[in-house]
């Protein structure tokens, strides 16, 4: 049962400056599952809103921090110019948290690379959902 939903999107004005590709973190939604254990099942989309494709080598990642603690990573494909990846991640806390108490936070991480035109602006590549 979603007993709420919450989602934030950003604004897609990075494609117009960029002359690269620009993965970013476009879209998170959060679901709020009841029970003894509280789960929050977000829903994370990376697009390249760059007006390139990315390599095909790029190593990518998304780096989840829950309260500010790296708890996971998950691995994001490179991206074709307007291409989007999405993928889920469950968060669990007590059922009695207050509200406002869990902060997770998001960031878009490139392995190894340096390469400015495989990620042209850093400034979308984080976000911080708080519940």
């Amino acid at each position: 049962m979603i007993l709420a939903m919450l989602t934030t999107q950003v604004a897609q004005t990075a494609a117009s400056t960029c002359r690269g590709a620009d993965p970013a973190i476009t879209n998170v939604s959060t679901s709020q599952i009841g029970g003894d254990m509280t789960t929050y099942a977000l829903k994370v989309t990376v697009a390249n809103v760059g007006s390139s494709d990315q390599r095909k080598n790029v190593l990518q990642s998304v780096k989840i921090i829950l309260d500010g603690q790296k708890k996971d990573q998950k691995g994001v494909p490179p991206l074709a110019a307007g291409q989007s990846y999405t993928f889920t991640y469950d968060v669990h806390r007590a059922s009695d948290a207050g509200p406002g108490t869990t902060r997770v936070g998001l960031r878009l991480v490139m392995d190894g690379s340096t390469d400015a035109t495989q990620n042209c602006s850093t400034a979308n590549d984080f976000r911080r959902v708080v519940f």
